[in-house]
């Protein structure tokens, strides 16, 4: 492993469990180590992270000046970006509270809590669940789809095209407004997972920078960050993935529910296990998943095919994002029970729906 990967693992474990740092990575490390440290904790979502273990260093061993400015500039904006998203759940939470619907925060803010400083995990859209908030008046599938229709109703924009969720812009933040937790028509897991996910919410508010929000227990965010983690393999994986896997198993231990027995998923999770074991300072008990650890890191560090295509002709994009799904579809075999076929006409269907994505150098 590079200088540079090392450095920024000792910024992250410092961070995520708020300890002294190992100062040993950073003594005779150059300006130009520092500036890679810095664009890396970027691409993988960790910036704000990473800057928390600077903070931590003696001064004589932490960036230069310039870049230690630009450094904290962007983690400014990243806290000002947070403070936005805590409104307007807050905000989104209270409007559909008035039309009886209950708003459950995934991922995101709620998950936020879970770290030291809150306002430091990164994040991109804002992942809901509405539901009934009286069984009694509406189910929980009329209360999902009122909220995408008051959405409607105020002149925004709802895509209902995913079975998965429906997306929609509130005050400039992306929204997805979820009708199922997981892929169940895409991966065999998820079928059964989703169910124990729904036993296990178990809703409670917890408070934010501003307002409240209702967020899951942490055995069904066990699960499903590990799920949404597994999902990623092949397609984007990052650190800010395992970062999420470190909190949950500092306050919860492996707290994978009973019903969750896929081997596959279960090798799966024992591999972000193993990765944080190994790079993020956790100390959990895990017993297999080394092989598929090893691969994971690889994907993390040194993706083989990039989210934008780097060609330009039509054949020649075709052909990229074939040999991408092959790949794709080879390492998430790895962690789920998925068809090739299934996967391979589920992308077709996509295209058809949308034609315009066929050629499109940006979309995976």
């Amino acid at each position: 492993m590079q200088i540079v990967e090392q450095m920024l693992f000792a910024l992250l474990r410092a961070s995520l469990h708020n300890r002294q740092i190992e100062t040993s990575f950073f003594k005779g490390v150059s300006d130009k180590d520092w500036e890679c440290c810095f664009r890396l904790a970027k691409s993988q979502g960790v910036m704000a992270l990473a800057w928390d273990g600077i903070l931590k260093l003696p001064s004589s061993l932490q960036p230069p000046l310039e870049l230690k400015l630009q450094w904290g500039i962007k983690v400014e904006a990243q806290e000002k970006k947070y403070q936005r998203y805590c409104h307007t759940i807050h905000e989104l939470t209270s409007f559909y509270q008035e039309h009886q619907i209950a708003t459950l925060q995934l991922k995101g803010v709620g998950l936020s809590t879970l770290y030291p400083i809150p306002s430091h995990r990164e994040g991109g859209d804002i992942d809901i669940y509405t539901y009934s908030a009286d069984k009694n008046k509406m189910s929980d599938a009329e209360a999902n789809a009122l909220a995408d229709k008051l959405m409607q109703q105020q002149g925004i924009e709802v895509d209902k095209h995913s079975y998965k969720h429906s997306n929609f812009y509130y005050k400039g933040i992306p929204i997805e407004n979820h009708k199922s937790f997981l892929n169940v028509k895409d991966i065999q897991e998820a079928i059964a997972a989703d169910k124990i996910l729904q036993h296990e919410l178990n809703p409670h508010t917890v408070a934010l920078k501003e307002g409240k929000v209702q967020i899951p227990s942490l055995t069904f965010n066990a699960l499903f960050i590990a799920f949404h983690a597994l999902q990623h393999y092949g397609s984007g994986i990052a650190l800010h993935h395992l970062c999420d896997w470190a909190v949950i198993l500092k306050h919860n231990g492996w707290s994978i529910p009973e019903g969750s027995n896929s081997k596959r998923f279960l090798e799966g999770v024992k591999a972000l296990t193993c990765l944080c074991n190994w790079y993020l300072g956790t100390s959990v008990s895990v017993d297999g998943g080394e092989d598929i650890a090893k691969r994971m890191m690889l994907e993390i560090l040194n993706p083989p095919f990039a989210t934008v295509v780097p060609v330009q002709s039509k054949a020649g994009v075709i052909l990229y994002k074939t040999r991408r799904l092959l790949h794709t579809h080879h390492l998430k075999s790895q962690v789920f029970d998925i068809s090739l076929r299934r996967r391979i006409w589920s992308s077709i269907l996509v295209h058809l729906r949308r034609p315009e994505t066929i050629f499109r150098r940006g979309d995976k």
